[in-house]
């Protein structure tokens, strides 16, 4: 019987440390949606030759329905903390991580944007893979469509030091 509550107590105390932390929460400020986001940040130059393309985390690219959204969620904080700005290239996905880098190519014609995930979503019960922004979506020429077939590949900047690319621009 002794032995049997030394190991549970030991069993308890181990994980303690992992519960601890020094992270303190900061308040929330509430802010209303505004329909001119401030300019902050400069606008992503989007040259798929100046990335290189990555695995999802499974060693493939995936493959799904896009949307997009817009004018309903302009000014709204993202998971990322960020405004969102419907005319930026960003969307929303379950999985790679947050300000990751993302290739969405549009099955349809095969035109590419290169996005920044800043966003969680699509909800799963809906089907699709990504949500991008309204400006990410008319570059791939999605808008009158709402949806539609794609390719998701996680990409990374290319640094001053890789070798040029072969690809043409």
């Amino acid at each position: 019987m002794f032995e049997k509550r030394l190991i549970i107590w030991l069993l308890l105390l181990s994980f303690l440390p992992g519960c601890s932390t020094t992270l303190r929460a900061q308040p929330l400020v509430a802010e209303e949606p505004s329909a001119e986001a401030p300019e902050t940040t400069t606008p992503l130059v989007t040259n798929p030759s100046d990335f290189w393309a990555t695995d999802l985390g499974a060693g493939t690219a995936q493959r799904g329905k896009a949307s997009w959204y817009g004018k309903r969620f302009h000014g709204r904080r993202t998971a990322s903390g960020e405004v969102f700005k419907m005319s930026e290239l960003t969307a929303a996905h379950r999985t790679l991580p947050l300000l990751s880098y993302a290739k969405v190519t549009l099955l349809s014609n095969g035109k590419s944007v290169i996005v920044r995930i800043n966003d969680r979503g699509p909800h799963i019960l809906t089907h699709r893979v990504i949500d991008l922004s309204q400006a990410a979506a008319a570059e791939l020429g999605l808008l009158a469509m709402g949806t539609g077939d794609v390719l998701v590949e996680r990409v990374v900047a290319r640094s001053p030091d890789d070798p040029p690319s072969l690809s043409k621009k």
